[in-house]
């Protein structure tokens, strides 16, 4: 586990420097259809939501693993950022009227969080 410790942060900077890259490149493809540049915009505001509740699901999940005795780190948190982000893409996609976007997105991000903390209990 020590390894994987040392190695935690030269993967974050890898992760940073993918969506840098990932960013730029889909800054320049333009959408292809209306539906999809309503959905561009509507995952622009509703990922703001997902910005300002993962440092606190970090928080959470590193006071978490302290209680329990486990290891510090964030591999959960990250995962957790994916789960959301994947799960907010598909309810845009249904076309799902959702008034506050930003509130939404936080409120899946914190139930993704409970269910892991919930199957990390059961582990």
């Amino acid at each position: 586990m020590e390894k994987i410790a040392t190695l935690l942060p030269f993967a974050l900077m890898i992760t940073v420097i993918y969506f840098s890259v990932k960013f730029f490149i889909n800054k320049k493809s333009q959408p292809q259809n209306i539906e999809d540049l309503n959905n561009q915009k509507l995952w622009k505001k509703a990922r703001w939501g997902l910005y300002i509740i993962i440092p606190f699901i970090a928080v959470l999940d590193i006071l978490n693993n302290d209680v329990v005795g486990g290891n510090k780190n964030i591999i959960p948190t990250i995962l957790n950022f994916f789960i959301t982000k994947y799960l907010m893409k598909k309810i845009i996609e249904r076309r799902t009227n959702i008034s506050y976007l930003k509130l939404t997105t936080a409120g899946v991000s914190i139930l993704v969080f409970l269910i892991q903390v919930g199957v990390g209990r059961l582990i």
